[in-house]
């Protein structure tokens, strides 16, 4: 919701309301015990991280992959994503 409306609103008011938007949704959920502040940082660097890719094609490659990586995150915990459970 917070996206939409940040693309339906004038630029400037529409990237405020999703800012101010994200960060009380983020500050509830934490005080709520619903979610922990790790997470909530987790999540908002690999948003700003994916502005950083140069290339759309790369862009939507990248995209493809995050999936199956979550699913095995999920599925295997960190095993699943890192490199340590391929030392032979």
């Amino acid at each position: 919701m917070l996206r939409e409306a940040g693309v339906r609103l004038p630029r400037p008011v529409g990237q405020t309301i999703s800012i101010v938007g994200a960060l009380v949704i983020g500050q509830a959920a934490v005080q709520a015990g619903i979610i922990s502040a790790l997470i909530i940082i987790i999540v908002s660097l690999t948003g700003i991280a994916s502005f950083l890719i140069p290339h759309p094609s790369m862009s939507q490659a990248f995209s493809l992959l995050r999936f199956p990586m979550v699913i095995c995150a999920g599925t295997f915990g960190l095993f699943g994503v890192s490199p340590i459970g391929q030392i032979d």
